[in-house]
C-alpha cells in the first residue's frame, strides 16, 4: 500500500510541473504575439490598425489621414502619394519604403524605423519625429518645415534641397548626409553632428 502511495504521489507531482511548464509557454507565447499580428480588411481613415503586419497591401493613392499605425510593419511597403496627416505611426516600421509624395504632415512618428526609404517630394511638415533613424534614405525637396527632429538619425541620407524652417534638430546626426542646397533658416541646430556634411549651397 506505501509504495501505491508513493507511485500516485509521483504521478501527481508530474502532473503539476507539466501543468506549470504549459502555463509558462502560454504566456510566452502572447507576449510575443502582441508583436505584430496579421490584419485583413481596408485601412481607413481613423481607423486602429495598430500593431498590424499589412507589408502585403497596396495603400498607395489612399486617403489614411488620422489612422493608427502604432507598432505597425510596413517595411518595404510601396505607400505612394498616401496621405498620413495626422496619423499616429509610433514605432512603425517603415524600412525600405516608397513614401514619394506621401503626406505625412502633423502625424507622430516618435521612434519610427524609416531608414532606407524614398522620400521624393514628401510632406513631413509639423510632424513628431524625435528619435527617428533615417539612416541611408533618400529625400530630394522633401518639407520638414516645423518637424521636431530632436535625435533624430540622418547619417548617410540625401536631403537634397529639403525645407528644414523652423524645425527642431538638436542632437540630430547628420554625418556624412548629403545636404546641398536644404534650408535650415530658423532651425535649431543645437549639437547636431554636421561632420563630413555637404552642405553646397544650403543656408544655415
Amino acid at each position: 500500500l506505501a509504495t501505491i502511495i508513493s507511485v500516485l504521489l509521483v504521478i501527481s507531482l508530474s502532473g503539476s510541473h507539466a501543468f506549470a511548464d504549459s502555463s509558462t509557454s502560454s504566456t510566452k507565447m502572447n507576449s510575443m504575439s502582441h508583436t505584430t499580428k496579421i490584419c485583413f480588411g481596408k485601412p481607413s481613415k481613423n481607423s486602429d490598425w495598430s500593431n498590424c503586419d499589412i507589408r502585403y497591401m497596396n495603400l498607395a493613392n489612399l486617403d489614411l489621414s488620422g489612422i493608427n499605425l502604432a507598432g505597425a510593419n510596413l517595411q518595404g511597403m510601396r505607400l505612394y502619394n498616401t496621405n498620413f496627416a495626422g496619423a499616429n505611426l509610433t514605432g512603425a516600421n517603415l524600412q525600405y519604403a516608397n513614401l514619394n509624395f506621401v503626406n505625412l504632415s502633423g502625424a507622430n512618428l516618435v521612434g519610427a524605423n524609416l531608414q532606407h526609404g524614398d522620400f521624393y517630394y514628401a510632406n513631413l511638415s509639423y510632424a513628431n519625429l524625435h528619435d527617428v533613424s533615417f539612416h541611408g534614405s533618400r529625400f530630394p525637396t522633401a518639407n520638414f518645415q516645423g518637424a521636431n527632429l530632436l535625435r533624430s538619425d540622418f547619417s548617410g541620407t540625401d536631403t537634397e534641397l529639403c525645407n528644414f524652417q523652423n524645425a527642431t534638430l538638436s542632437h540630430a546626426n547628420f554625418n556624412s548626409a548629403n545636404m546641398f542646397g536644404d534650408d535650415f533658416s530658423g532651425a535649431d541646430l543645437t549639437n547636431a553632428n554636421l561632420v563630413n556634411g555637404n552642405f553646397g549651397g544650403g543656408g544655415i
